[in-house]
């Protein structure tokens, strides 16, 4: 069996390879915009591949094409490499030196238990955004999480967040704002920046799992560049994070790849034969 699965794989990498995305200029009814997305697609393909020459040969063809576009994704790529290599993850409270005014707590969903009930994890995260509350409590929280329930799709992440905070915890409602619709980390991300927008919130915090937080800080980073350059405004700074502490390790590279490229609205195709590669590796070890 492992072997007829390692053959699949093999089969589809094929099929996949011969794709040429890599050659933009043969095909010319791209548009600047088509184009931009082909780029930049292959842009996370060489970050994954830590291939720093062809990096800097890939920006500088988007800065060709769009010199805003170019500095967006440059700091996008930068912003990676210190959130993998960099970035400190604080645990269980918030850590000192957050702003003071115009600040929000964002606290992530965690899957819901088949009732509806919020899971253990769920909960922890909610915890943390509890303590964090205190510690400054002019800090706004948005809570956000549709519904993943496996019997009641009408009960979210949100919502129950939300009722767990006030409910339990005992917050002030008038703190929480809570988003109901996203059904993972990059819907969190997009529809979140809608709320924070009209709340006129300048900067935000990602309160998640431990092991969550790079990638949950990634796409929300991404995401307010995106959002800035889209409305014409100061992008939303990220400052800094919390994590429930799991234990468990960070989610990687791979993934952060293919949920920042759903972000950016980018082809996958070139993610997705990385992650092919990863899996017929780890079988050829099997």
């Amino acid at each position: 069996m492992k072997i007829l699965i390692l053959y699949f794989f093999i089969f589809i990498f094929e099929k996949i390879s011969k794709i040429n995305s890599f050659d933009i200029k043969k095909n010319n009814n791209l548009n600047i915009i088509d184009k931009l997305k082909e780029l930049e697609g292959i842009l996370l393909y060489y970050y994954l591949n830590d291939n720093k020459e062809q990096i800097f040969q890939t920006l500088e063809k988007i800065n060709e094409l769009d010199e805003t576009r170019y500095e967006r994704d440059k700091k996008i790529i930068d912003f990676w490499y210190y959130v993998d290599n960099e970035m400190n993850i604080y645990e269980n409270i918030a850590p000192d030196d957050l702003p003071i005014n115009d600040h929000a707590f964002i606290v992530l969903g965690h899957k819901l238990n088949d009732d509806g009930s919020l899971s253990n994890e769920g909960k922890g995260r909610c915890d943390v955004a509890y303590e964090s509350a205190i510690k400054y409590p002019n800090s706004m929280i948005y809570v956000t999480g549709g519904g993943t329930s496996k019997y009641n799709k009408t009960i979210t992440e949100g919502g129950q967040m939300y009722d767990y905070l006030i409910n339990v915890k005992g917050l002030d409602s008038k703190r929480i704002i809570k988003e109901t619709s996203a059904m993972d980390t990059v819907e969190n991300a997009k529809n979140t920046f809608k709320k924070l927008i009209e709340g006129n919130i300048k900067s935000i915090t990602i309160i998640t799992s431990d092991y969550h937080v790079r990638r949950g800080t990634l796409l929300f980073y991404a995401e307010s560049l995106i959002i800035a350059e889209s409305i014409g405004n100061i992008p939303i700074s990220i400052v800094k994070n919390v994590g429930f502490h799991t234990g468990r390790s960070t989610e990687g590279k791979l993934i952060e790849g293919y949920s920042l490229a759903l972000i950016m609205d980018i082809k996958i195709i070139l993610i997705i034969i990385e992650i092919i590669k990863t899996i017929i590796g780890f079988l050829i070890k099997l």
